[in-house]
This record gives C-alpha cells, structure tokens and sequence, in this order.
C-alpha cells in the first residue's frame, strides 16, 4: 500500500494522506468538487447558449410578426423615358447617436448635443434636404427619392462612459428617433411621392459587448429601430424598406450600382494625412474583389461611421447628426460640423450633383461683407485689376 498526501480544489497539499490504490477515494476526496464545479458551469453555458440561440427568432416571430424580409427594389428605380429627368435624389442618413451627451466645455466650445438639440436638427436635415431638390436644383422630375440608413443611429450601451452619460436610456432612444424619422419620411412621401429606403446596422447599436459577425443584424438596436420604421409604413405602398440580415446592402438606381455598408469593417484608422480614405479605400477593395467573385460588382460604395465627408465619385463616406465630439477632441482629429451627404442619380451618368446638408441648429452668420467676391488688394507696377479692391469691384 502507498500513502500519497491529499491536495485541495486548488492544488494545495493538505494534512491528510489517501491510498493510491483506492482509486474510489482519490476521485471522492479529491476530484468530486472539481467535477461538480465543470459540470455546473457546463450546464449554465449550455443554457445561455439555449437561450442566446431562441431570443432573437423570438423576438422577431412573436413581438413583430415579420416574415422574412423582402429584398426586391420597388420597379420605379429601374430606367425609364421621361423628360426633364434630372436623377433620383439619395439622402444618406447615418451616425446619429440619438440619446447621446455632448458638452461644449470639453471640446472648446465647438459642439453640444442632446435630445433636444437631436430633434432640431433632424428636422432641419428633412426640411434642407426637400428645399435643396425642390427649390435649389433645376426644377426635374422626380420618380421618387432613396433614403440609406447606415447604421449607428442610437448612442448605444457599449462603452461605460455611454452608459454613465447618455441623456436617456436605450429603449427610449429608439423609440423617440423612430418617431422624429417617421416625421421625415412623411414629409419626403409629401415632396417625392415614394421613398426605398435600405438599412444596415452600426457598431453602437449592438447589445453584445464585443463586436460579432455571426447574427451581427439581429443583435443590433438599429435594426430594431428598423422593424419598427417598416411595422409603422407597412400599409403604404409608397414607401419600401430593405433590411438585409447581413452588413451590406446592394442595390441599383437606374445604372448605378451602390454597395452600403456602415464602415466599422472597413479598416481601422483614419486620424493619418489621407483620414478616413485610408481605411475605406482598403476596405473598397476588398469588397469590389469580394462583389467580383460573386458575380456582383458595384459602382459606388457609401459607409458612415468615420463622421468625416468626403463626397468622391465612386465612394461617399458621410458625415454625422451628432458632430464634434468629446472623443474626436481628445484624439486631435480636425472640427466637422454636423452633416449629412446628399446627390442626385442620373438614368446614365450615375453620381452627378453632391450637396453636403448641414443640419446644425444654428442659423448662419450674417455676412458684413457685401462683396461677391475679394481678394487681397495689391499695388501693381502697371496697374490693372489687382490694383482695385473687391469693395470697389462690387459698387
């Protein structure tokens, strides 16, 4: 018989000594506690990922009754004949972070934002939106207007500095951004007559601490926020959602072909000399090789979540509802105001006119200088028109 001194759940030696031929007693005395600790910890995983599996089918089959998602774009964005067609207006509306706190104190006075100041400038974005393709651009005929919603549309819960200062929590976000959007696409329905409107889900919107790819929509309170758009629209027959269960979303004005896609899987960066080009355009690529070997290529790519414009023929990246903030402040990147990107299709040149619609609440300054035009007054040697200042040019 050999007598082996006994070691505690931790491993530690004890006082007590067993038989190593009894091998009923080393798993008794020293192995049974262990066994019972993997076997509810075994248990308890095993239901979570029960429970993880069934929520969002739930979710979706009892609390909204939706079927599956139809992804086929209304008819009236095909090529038509028509005079005066100047395009189809596309407003992209992304990166709001609606219930977020911005205070001006921590960022120089640059910025502030809150609900209030949220709902006045969404409804300054629908108001600009329908006078710049109503009133500003050449008086075409429309077939209808798109609307891409690109995701990060509420301030979220994923960082602790989020929970401890958003103005409201995440259900009462969605649901008062949900309620000032169907504002604005009832007054777009009242200027363009039909809307297709194509949706992908942010990074803040997630309800999972970590980033996910695998049921990546469903677990996002964008997508939520979009059920609920579409529950609210779905007797009109004017106005069309698309909802993928995936990241991207393709689809085609006329001839011109779009890939949306939030950005968050774009690249990381963006603070270098080219910002947010950087990892877009790395991004772009992969994905133009990705649509080719699927058989669908793509002319355009949009994304948000950079917060920086940039307006290029064959990728627009847009800017945000929420502006300037606290994080962009800290990490040095340039001051961008609040906007949003807008342009027109055309049936044959694709991307044509690109008008930036900015959407702070503030009212522009006056100009004291009733100059069209100045420049810096010289004293040339032979005279001519750079002698003459822009206030004597304008009388």
């Amino acid at each position: 018989m050999s007598l082996v001194q006994k070691r505690d759940v931790n491993g530690r030696f004890t006082s007590d000594t067993y038989n190593e031929d009894n091998t009923e007693e080393v798993l008794t005395a020293d192995r049974e506690q262990i066994y019972k600790d993997e076997i509810s910890n075994l248990r308890r995983l095993l239901k979570q990922s029960y429970r993880e599996q069934n929520l969002d089918e739930e979710l979706r089959k009892f609390a909204f009754e939706l079927g599956h998602t139809k992804l086929n774009p209304p008819q009236w964005l095909t090529p038509r004949r028509r005079n005066k067609i100047g395009g189809i207006p596309h407003l992209f509306l992304s990166d709001w972070h609606w219930g977020e706190v911005v205070l001006e104190k921590e960022i120089s006075g640059l910025n502030s934002y809150n609900l209030d100041i949220a709902k006045q400038r969404c409804t300054k974005v629908f108001d600009e939106f329908i006078d710049i393709y109503t009133n500003r651009v050449a008086p075409f005929h429309y077939d209808g207007c798109v609307v891409a919603l690109g995701g990060d549309m509420v301030s979220g819960t994923i960082h602790d500095e989020l929970l401890e200062t958003n103005e409201t929590d995440i259900m009462p976000q969605i649901v008062s951004m949900s309620e000032h959007l169907i504002a604005g696409f009832e007054k777009i329905l009242d200027n363009f007559g039909r809307i297709a409107v194509f949706c992908v889900v942010g990074n803040h919107g997630r309800n999972t601490k970590d980033k996910r790819f695998k049921r990546k929509t469903y677990q996002s309170f964008d997508w939520l926020c979009y059920q609920m758009l579409d529950k609210y629209f779905a007797n009109n027959n004017d106005i069309h959602f698309v909802i993928p269960q995936g990241s991207d979303v393709l689809y085609k004005i006329y001839n011109t072909t779009y890939l949306l896609t939030h950005g968050d899987t774009l690249g990381r960066g963006g603070g270098g000399a080219v910002g947010s080009l950087g990892p877009v355009s790395t991004g772009d690529k992969k994905r133009r090789d990705r649509q080719m070997g699927l058989g669908t290529p793509y002319d355009v790519l949009i994304c948000g979540h950079f917060h920086q414009l940039a307006m290029l023929p064959n990728k627009i990246i847009n800017g945000s509802l929420k502006g300037f903030d606290e994080y962009a402040y800290g990490l040095g990147f340039p001051p961008e105001p609040p906007v949003q990107a807008s342009w027109l299709t055309h049936p044959t040149k694709g991307v044509t006119i690109q008008v930036p619609v900015f959407c702070s609440e503030e009212e522009d300054a006056d100009n004291q200088n009733n100059a069209w035009v100045s420049w810096q007054k010289e004293e040339l040697e032979y005279g001519g028109s750079g002698s003459k200042s822009a206030f004597e040019a304008s009388n």
